[in-house]
C-alpha cells in the first residue's frame, strides 16, 4: 500500500522533488539490567505486553541504581519513561515514604505520563492485594507488615489544578507529582514550608524533555532548579536528577548547565524503528498550498496524518483550505494548536490515539512525546529549524515499526532552500547545541531575591557562590531588593513573593497585556516596544489583538480583539557599543555590547504574502539593553576593494549581516529572531567597518559565543547559501530578512559574498 502512495508522490510533485531518501528500518537489541526487577513490577508490565527491556533501558536502570544523575538522549517512542519509572517505582516499594518530581515543559505531557504512570500503579497494587494477607516493606530501612499497599496514587499539581484539589494533594503527599517548571517556580519553591514533608522525602527529580529549557527559558530554569536543591538541602535530602532529551549536540554539558551536576549519558537506542521514505519538495508556488495538497493526497490514500506549521494562523487556514477542497475530511482532521483549552486539546488527542481522527495539522504543540498513537506520514510545511526538531517531529509516524513517510515542504527561506540545495548536508549535519547561560546578571537578580525570599542567602550558601555574586548582591541591596543581616553574612528579600513579579519566559520588567478587563498575556520589557507599540498586531492563543495604548509607567498594555489579514513589523534605528571585549580569534571578536534602539514607525504585511501594505510612523523613547555579541572588524580600504566592482559597500555588509543569522541556528538551538544584528560602514568607536551580531536578549544567553567556537563552519555554510542562491540581487532564500527592522535597504548580495570571502581569507 505504501508502495502506491510513493509512486502518486513521484508522479504528482516530479518536477518538484528536490530530494528523496529511504533511511533502513533497524532491529531492536534487548538486555536485561544487572539486578532483576522486583517481582510486583515485573508482573505489571507482563500485563501490560511489555516482556523485554532494550538496551538503553537495561543501562539505564543499573546506572540509577547506582545512584548516577542520567540523561537519555534516544528518539521519540524509545521508551525512555521505562528507565525511570522502574527506578521510582522500586524505591516506593522499598520505602513508602519517598517522593518523586516529574517536571515536563508541556501540560498535555503531565496528563499523559500521569496516565501511563497510574495505570501501572493500579496493575501493582492489585498484585500486592492478591499475593498474601500481608504484605511486607521497608520504611527508613526498618521491615514493616501491613495489610493494605505502599503505594499511592500519582498527581498533576499545575496551573490547572483547582484550589480545592491543591489543598488535598498537600494533606497527603502522593509518591509521585507531576508539575512544570513554572509551577515549580511559583508555588513549590516558593511555598516550600507547605510542602516541608514532600521535600524532605525527595528521592528523584525527572526533567523530561530537556532540550526545550534553552535560551531565556532555560537560563531561567537553571536558577529555579537551583532554587529548589537549596530547598532540598535546608530539608536534608539530595535528590537525584533524571533527564531525558531528544537528540542535540551537547546533552551532557546541557543538563549539568541546568543543574549543576554531573551526568552519566545513555545516547545509544536499542529500541526498534521501522523504515523512512523522505521527500525534499520545493514548489514552484505557495509551500502552504503544497503542503495542504499533499496532506489531501496521504489521506486520499488510506494513510492517517500529520502536518506541522511554524505558526498557529498557517495552522487554521492550512484545515480551513483542506476542507474547502475535500470537505469529507470534516470531522476526520482537525487543527491542534496551543491556543485550544486544555479539554479540546485532550479531546484531539485521544481521537488521534483511538485512530478516530485520520489526520491533524498542528504547531509544534504536538512534536513532543504526547501519545497519539500510530502515524503513517509526517507533512513539515517548511524546515522546522533544527535538525533535532525535524527529526523529533518526523519521530511522530512509523511507531509501531512500519515504514513511514516524511515529507519537507521548503519555504522561501535562507535554510529551508539551503536543505533543499545540499540534502546530503542535512542528513551528515551533527544536530545542533541547546545553550543557556547560567551567569546572565539580568535573570540572576531576578532570583536571587527570590531565592533569599525562600530561605536566606548565606555567605557560605550550599548552591550559590555568594562570594562570585557579591556585586550583584551589592547592586540589590542599593536597589532595596535584597537586605543584609545585622552581622552582613546573611541576606534577606524585601518582598514577601518576589517569584510573583519574575516571568521565567522573558528578560526585564514584564508588561501585562489586557483585552478589556481580562488579562491575556504579558511581554518582557526588552520587546514591548517591537511588539507591543500603538496599531500593533498581538498574537495570543490564536487571536489577533491590536494594541490601543502602551502605559509605559503601570507596565500595562491594553488591546482590542481584531480580525485582520496583516501583521505588523517595527521599523527601528539601532545602535550598537562595545563595552568589553572577552575573547578574540583574529579579526572576530565576542564579548559585552550595549543595543540602543529606536521603534520609529511599523509596516503592516499581508499575512502570506508578506507584502507590504502601508507604512506608519511612530514616536517612541529610545531602549538600550546591555548584551552579549559578536564583532567582525574589517580593514578601512576594504571599501575601495568592493566599490572598484560598483559594488554597493553599504549594503554589502547589511545582506552578510543577515546571512550570518539566518545560519547560525543551524549551529545553535534558536531561531534567527533570537538574534540582532548591525552593520557599519564607518563604526564611530574604532572608525573602521564593523560587523555585529548579537544575542537578542538582555544579559545575553550563549548564542553568539557558540558561534564564535564555530566560526569556520558558521562562515563557510553562510557562503554557500549566498552563492547557491539562484537569484540576481538578493531574495528571502540568501540575504533578504522579512523582519529587517529597515526594510531591507541598502542590500547588495554580490558585495556581501565578496566581504564574507575576505573574512574567510584573514582568518
Amino acid at each position: 500500500m505504501i508502495d502506491l502512495l510513493l509512486k502518486q508522490i513521484h508522479k504528482r510533485f516530479r518536477d518538484e522533488i528536490a530530494h528523496y531518501r529511504y533511511l533502513k528500518p533497524k532491529p531492536a537489541e534487548y538486555a536485561e539490567p544487572e539486578r532483576p526487577i522486583k517481582e510486583e513490577l515485573r508482573s505489571a508490565f507482563l500485563r501490560r505486553g511489555i516482556h523485554r527491556l532494550f538496551t538503553h533501558q537495561a543501562k539505564g536502570i543499573d546506572l540509577i541504581r547506582k545512584g548516577h544523575n542520567i540523561v537519555i538522549m534516544t528518539p521519540t517512542a524509545s521508551g525512555k519513561s521505562l528507565i525511570y519509572n522502574i527506578p521510582v517505582l522500586e524505591s516506593i516499594i522499598d520505602a513508602p515514604s519517598k517522593r518523586a518530581l516529574y517536571l515536563f515543559p508541556l501540560k498535555g505531557l503531565e496528563q499523559d505520563q500521569l496516565k501511563n504512570l497510574n495505570e501501572l500503579l493500579r496493575d501493582m497494587e492489585g498484585d500486592f492485594m492478591r499475593g498474601t494477607e500481608f504484605h511486607s516493606y521497608r520504611i527508613e530501612g526498618e521491615l514493616v507488615r501491613k495489610t493494605k499497599s505502599p503505594l499511592r496514587s500519582a498527581e498533576i499539581y499545575d496551573g490547572d489544578t483547582t484550589a480545592y484539589r491543591r489543598k488535598k494533594i498537600r494533606q497527603a503527599f502522593p509518591n509521585v507529582i507531576f508539575s512544570n517548571p513554572d509551577m515549580l517556580h511559583l508555588a513549590l519553591n516558593a511555598f516550600h514550608t507547605k510542602w516541608a514533608e514532600f521535600f524532605r522525602n525527595l528521592r528523584f527529580v525527572v526533567i523530561d524533555e530537556i532540550h526545550t529549557y534553552r535560551g531565556v527559558l532555560g537560563s531561567h530554569v537553571a536558577q529555579v532548579l537551583r532554587r529548589l536543591m537549596r530547598i532540598c538541602r535546608y530539608y536534608g535530602s539530595d535528590p537525584q536528577f533524571i533527564a531525558c532529551s531528544a537528540t542535540i549536540a551537547n546533552p551532557l554539558e546541557l543538563a549539568k548547565n541546568l543543574t549543576g551536576l554531573d551526568f552519566e549519558l545513555i545516547d545509544h537506542s536499542g529500541a526498534p524503528r521501522g523504515g523512512r521514505h523522505i521527500f525534499f519538495l520545493n514548489p514552484y508556488g505557495s509551500p502552504y498550498t503544497a503542503s495542504t495538497r499533499t496532506l489531501k493526497l496521504c489521506l486520499d490514500a488510506g494513510f492517517r496524518s500529520i502536518a506541522f506549521t511554524k505558526a498557529r494562523k498557517i495552522t487554521e487556514l492550512m484545515y480551513s483550505w483542506l476542507i474547502e477542497i475535500a470537505p469529507e475530511y470534516k470531522g476526520l482532521v482537525s487543527p491542534y494548536r496551543a491556543g485550544f483549552l486544555p479539554k479540546e486539546r485532550r479531546e484531539i488527542e485521544q481521537r488521534l490515539f483511538s485512530g478516530e481522527l485520520k489526520g491533524v495539522i498542528s504547531t509544534s504543540a504536538l512534536e513532543l512525546g504526547v501519545d497519539i498513537g500510530g502515524l503513517d506520514v509526517c507533512i513539515l510545511a517548511g524546515y522546522p529549524g533544527s535538525i533535532a526538531s525535524t527529526w523529533q517531529r518526523a519521530g511522530r509516524v512509523g511507531r509501531d515499526k512500519q515504514d513511514a513517510v516524511i515529507i519537507m515542504i521548503g519555504l522561501k527561506d535562507a535554510l529551508d532552500q539551503y536543505f533543499m540545495r545540499y540534502p546530503d548536508d542535512f542528513f551528515g549535519r551533527s544536530h545542533e547545541a541547546a545553550t543557556i547561560d547560567t551567569l546572565n546578571t539580568t535573570i540572576l537578580k531576578q532570583h536571587l531575591p527570590c531565592a533569599a525570599a525562600e530561605i536566606y542567602l548565606r555567605t557560605e550558601d550550599t548552591v550559590y557562590d555568594t562570594k562570585t555574586l557579591m556585586p550583584l548582591i551589592n547592586e540589590l541591596e542599593v536597589e532595596g531588593l535584597l537586605k543584609a543581616g545585622k552581622k552582613g553574612d546573611i541576606w534577606f528579600s524585601t518582598r514577601r513573593r518576589p517569584q510573583r513579579k519574575v516571568s521565567i519566559r522573558g528578560i526585564g520588567e514584564v508588561f501585562s497585556v489586557f483585552s478589556g478587563d481580562r488579562r491575556i498575556g504579558e511581554i518582557s520589557g526588552t520587546r514591548v516596544f517591537k511588539e507591543a507599540h500603538l496599531g500593533a498586531i498581538y498574537l495570543h492563543r490564536g487571536r489577533q489583538y491590536e494594541v490601543e495604548e502602551l502605559d509605559l509607567v503601570n507596565l500595562k498594555i491594553q488591546s482590542r480583539e481584531v480580525d485582520v489579514p496583516y501583521y505588523t513589523q517595527a521599523i527601528t534605528h539601532e545602535e550598537t557599543e562595545v563595552i568589553r571585549e572577552l575573547k578574540k580569534r583574529k579579526n572576530i571578536s565576542w564579548g559585552n555590547l550595549r543595543t540602543t534602539y529606536t521603534v520609529i514607525g511599523y509596516w503592516k504585511k499581508r499575512l502570506l504574502t508578506q507584502e507590504k501594505i502601508g507604512r506608519y510612523s511612530l514616536t517612541l523613547p529610545s531602549s538600550a539593553f546591555d548584551t552579549q555579541g559578536l564583532w567582525i572588524t574589517l580593514s578601512s580600504n576594504l571599501s575601495d576593494v568592493v566599490e572598484k566592482y560598483n559594488l554597493d559597500f553599504h549594503g554589502g555588509l547589511h545582506a552578510l549581516e543577515h546571512a550570518l543569522i539566518s545560519a547560525l541556528p543551524l549551529f545553535a538551538m534558536c531561531d534567527k529572531g533570537d538574534l540582532g544584528g548591525r552593520s557599519y560602514p564607518i563604526y564611530p568607536q574604532f572608525r573602521v567597518p564593523v560587523i555585529f551580531i548579537y544575542d537578542g536578549y538582555q544579559g545575553g544567553i550563549g548564542l553568539t559565543k557558540r558561534g564564535l567556537e564555530v566560526i569556520d563552519e558558521w562562515l563557510t555554510t553562510t557562503e554557500r547559501i549566498i552563492t547557491d542562491c539562484p537569484c540576481e540581487d538578493g531574495c528571502p532564500s540568501c540575504v533578504q530578512d522579512p523582519q529587517c527592522g529597515s526594510g531591507n535597504e541598502p542590500l547588495n548580495k554580490k558585495a556581501g559574498l565578496l566581504i564574507l570571502r575576505r573574512i574567510k581569507r584573514a582568518l
